[in-house]
């Protein structure tokens, strides 16, 4: 499914609940308010969070098909660490998945809370299983002369954009300008689905699926 497909079922259930006319501003604006809203969702949003429960009812790190569905927003990249142990956040990062020095030994994520335990320890000292922090502007590793890590982390979804040139005064589809989405199709009816919920049609999963299939048959 490519967005050219979305924007269609979109427009389609649009025109069936008779609400006018979706322009490619609104449909570029809702799909990425959408898109935004589904990845928070598969992260472990913060509303999902009850008191004694350590985890969102949803979230990457809990099953395998969770994980699958993000699979596309991980990727990895090597930080170089100054010597006060500091490394920027990457200009896409979202949330950290692992941590492992360029020899493949585990880097373990700590709070500010618990620092002065590991920093300290004589059990499981840090010159040999390093840490790092999170802080408002990138890491904090330690021992500070790290020099380097590499991190595998979720990245921000990018953003997608239904192009198009203006033929007789209506708006024409432009594959080649268009930023296509990165998820799978079951992904993208669930964003969809966002998407018109957002306009203020609320449609169930089946629906969806359904507009899909007739986008799909009658080329509409």
């Amino acid at each position: 499914m490519n967005v050219n497909d979305m924007y269609r079922i979109c427009q389609f259930a649009v025109n069936k609940a008779q609400n006018g006319y979706l322009t490619p501003s609104e449909f570029n604006l809702t799909i990425n308010q959408a898109q935004v809203s589904y990845q928070d969702y598969l992260l472990g949003e913060f509303q999902q969070y009850q008191y004694g429960r350590p985890q969102a009812r949803i979230n990457y790190s809990q099953n395998e098909n969770i994980r699958q569905r993000l699979s596309p927003l991980i990727t990895s990249a090597t930080l170089s660490i100054n010597g006060s142990g500091e490394s920027a956040y990457p200009a896409d990062y979202v949330q950290a998945d692992t941590m492992i020095t360029t020899a493949f030994n585990r880097v373990r994520f700590v709070q500010q809370d618990t620092l002065y335990s590991y920093y300290n320890s004589q059990i499981d000292p840090i010159a040999t299983n390093p840490i790092y922090l999170l802080e408002p502007t990138g890491f904090q590793f330690y021992p500070v002369t790290l020099g380097s890590a590499i991190l595998t982390y979720v990245k921000d979804a990018p953003e997608i954009v239904w192009a198009y040139t203006t033929v007789n005064g209506r708006p024409v589809y432009s594959s080649g300008t268009s930023v296509q989405p990165v998820w799978d199709n079951v992904d993208l009816l669930e964003i969809i689905a966002r998407a018109l919920k957002l306009i203020g049609l609320n449609l169930q999963d089946g629906q969806v699926q359904q507009y899909a299939n007739q986008v799909t048959q009658t080329g509409q």
